[in-house]
């Protein structure tokens, strides 16, 4: 697959950027600038996608920092603050030319010293840098405008990490004062970035709101006045706003199927579950396996048996999801469904904890324990906790749930694996190295949230992880991660739940968003109000 698209890329880069300037001066000539355009938020701790993944901060952060690449339509490569690259034979050097002329929202000029701060910065801050940028061994900085990466080994996932979502770049001048990252000031205070919008006002209790880059280095963008950001966790709520037109654009609305039908029905709103190819959104019911009922595979079988995927798709998800199989989503490239599946059946659960040493105690109980709720993604997380209650409970297994009063208290418990179960979901990313691989590599078992959290650890799989990695050939990496799928499901690391019912509502004034596959977590330079 790298090599397939890379030899592509040497060809087209010049013509992509073109095509690419051409349909922006279409769209300009079409495109009324000005307005205001309402989204939300369900709250957010960071906006700096170089120490956090996910959407609550990737959303406004590929607004607020500008990256190498875009992705648009089909994963097409583009340019943004990189012009051009080029990848050498061997696909162990890859330079990069940037734009000229390109500053970060405070003024300074954008070099190839802030793209390699940037790059080093991810690598040591993301959850997943390793992964995507553990194989770049040096970077080359032989002018301002010019970058020189210096792989170890092939990296298939390189081009598609290197967009704002996942490496944003940022101004050494303000990161590189020697805090560190995570916990810097100016990741929530007086932000700078280089994107299409600048950070007016940051109150994660209230809102956030950012106004128009009248400086942005891409002539004529972005069309938008301001995006503004309020703090709307409750789902109806969100549904109400849409009605009444008070939220124009709601992405990862986290609604309900019916509610979906509802809002179907409402004149001048669009309900897609477009834009979500690239993110791969899977749930799953996450054991951790340090400690017993579930450090014992055979106990995880019996769960994995009682517990109806199909149900759920058709009554929580109504019908507009599919079971998950595995770690990967049936929308990503290397998916396979030839793996290990455990149809329900509940005498077969009973004999498997009979067998495992977990027969009906004196006290009516095989054992019990605490399933832990999150507060984000509630319309799905809530009904399939609950359902897992009711269906264990036949059982004689005792579940408690404990429902998150919010993000940041659901993240220290998993991330300090002071848990014994836990509903959890995670994007795939388009490349596995970037979203999949976090969660069962032996060496990313860390206080970190969306890592291997849940302790996971075997030599054959970090080895079947470290070959797909580099492998350039796209028949033979897929054959890789189809081992890796059913081995996943053999070892039964998770619980595989429904995908996830992805859905963006918005008001049909709303022009010009991205083509991408990452749809919401792309740039909004494009975005404008039809009025």
């Amino acid at each position: 697959m790298f090599e397939r698209l890379t030899r592509t890329l040497r060809n087209a880069v010049p013509i992509a950027l073109a095509a690419t300037l051409s349909f922006s001066s279409a769209l300009h000539a079409e495109a009324e600038d000005g307005g205001t355009m309402t989204g939300f938020t369900t709250g957010y701790r960071t906006l700096n996608p170089a120490v956090q993944s996910g959407a609550a901060t990737g959303a406004p952060g590929s607004q607020i920092f500008a990256g190498l690449v875009s992705v648009g339509a089909d994963y097409k490569i583009e340019p943004y603050l990189a012009k051009s690259w080029d990848i050498s034979p061997d696909f162990l050097t890859v330079t990069f030319k940037l734009v000229d002329n390109a500053r970060f929202h405070d003024g300074q000029p954008i070099t190839a010293e802030d793209v390699k701060f940037s790059l080093e910065a991810v690598r040591e801050n993301h959850p997943f840098g390793q992964a995507m940028f553990g194989n770049v061994e040096s970077i080359d900085t032989p002018a301002a405008d010019t970058v020189v990466m210096h792989l170890s080994k092939p990296v298939p996932g390189l081009l598609v990490s290197l967009q704002p979502l996942l490496m944003p770049i940022l101004p050494k001048h303000v990161y590189g004062d020697g805090q560190p990252l995570k916990t810097h000031p100016r990741n929530m205070e007086n932000v700078v970035g280089s994107g299409p919008f600048k950070v007016a006002e940051n109150s994660p209790a209230e809102r956030l709101v950012l106004v128009k880059n009248e400086d942005f280095f891409i002539p004529g963008k972005p069309h938008l006045d301001k995006i503004v950001y309020p703090l709307v966790k409750d789902p109806l709520t969100r549904v109400l706003m849409l009605e009444k037109g008070e939220i124009d654009y709601a992405a990862f609305a986290g609604i309900r199927p019916n509610d979906a039908t509802r809002l179907e029905k409402v004149d001048d709103l669009t309900v897609t579950t477009d834009g979500y190819g690239a993110i791969g959104y899977i749930h799953y019911l996450e054991l951790n396996l340090r400690d017993k009922p579930f450090s014992d595979r055979n106990v995880r079988e019996a769960l994995a048996h009682a517990i109806d995927t199909g149900f759920l798709s058709k009554v929580i998800f109504g019908g507009r999801t599919v079971p998950g199989t595995g770690p990967l989503h049936i929308g990503n490239p290397f998916y396979t469904a030839d793996v290990p599946a455990y149809a329900a059946d509940m005498d077969k659960a009973a004999a498997m904890l009979d067998a495992a040493g977990y027969p009906v105690g004196a006290d009516g109980a095989r054992f019990a324990f605490t399933l832990d709720v999150p507060s984000w993604a509630p319309a799905a997380h809530v009904p399939m906790a609950e359902y897992i209650q009711a269906q264990l409970a036949k059982l004689n297994i005792k579940v408690e749930l404990r429902k998150a009063p919010d993000f940041g208290t659901w993240v220290k418990r998993i991330s300090s694996w002071d848990y014994q179960a836990t509903m959890n979901g995670s994007f795939n990313y388009p490349d596995p190295t970037i979203g999949v691989h976090r969660h069962f590599a032996c060496d990313n078992i860390k206080n970190v949230i969306w890592s291997n959290t849940q302790g996971y650890c075997d030599p054959k799989m970090d080895e079947m992880l470290a070959a797909a990695a580099v492998e350039s050939d796209f028949a033979k990496r897929k054959a890789i991660y189809a081992d890796i799928q059913k081995k996943v499901q053999e070892d039964l690391v998770f619980i595989y739940m429904p995908q996830d019912f992805s859905v963006t509502v918005f008001n049909n004034k709303v022009e010009g968003l991205p083509a991408s596959p990452f749809g919401a977590l792309a740039p909004f330079s494009d975005v404008y109000l039809d009025n």
